[in-house]
């Protein structure tokens, strides 16, 4: 949950990186190498995991059954979360600022990305704010 008020958008995507970082019962393997020592990080091993973990939609991730649920609910909480302080104008304006410079909007003028980070459309957004965000995304950029 936002827990201040006036939390930004930047402390809110770090915070819920921390929960993610910090869940218990995930691990990501791009190796066999990595996937036995992940597998150790849930109390498993090769012999022991069929059937008990799954993987995270093709990510590399890998979670066990049991923590699934959890995991979809911390997630859902985030986005509600994100969600309602979007609702204040500030916020929403700091998220846009924040996923354009994100998405490199310097250097490609195209706010699609961005946008589509925050799960919005141009039309989503109150009148003049796209423009007013993309200008103050480029305020120092120096291509």
């Amino acid at each position: 949950m936002i827990t201040e008020k006036n939390e930004t958008y930047a402390a809110a995507v770090a915070r819920h990186q921390q929960e993610f970082n910090d869940f218990e019962g995930v691990f990501f393997a791009f190796s066999n190498e990595q996937f036995s020592k992940g597998l150790q990080t849930v109390g498993l091993n090769r012999a022991t995991y069929p059937g008990k973990i799954q993987s995270l939609c093709g990510t590399g991730g890998f979670i066990l059954k049991s923590r699934a649920p959890v995991l979809s609910s911390m997630f859902k909480r985030h986005e509600a979360e994100t969600n309602q302080a979007r609702k204040s104008e500030k916020f929403l304006f700091e998220s846009l600022i924040y996923e354009l410079e994100n998405h490199e909007y310097g250097y490609t003028y195209d706010a699609t990305e961005a946008l589509e980070a925050l799960g919005l459309t141009a039309a989503d957004l109150p009148g003049g704010m796209l423009k007013k965000a993309t200008a103050k995304a480029l305020e120092g950029f120096d291509a």
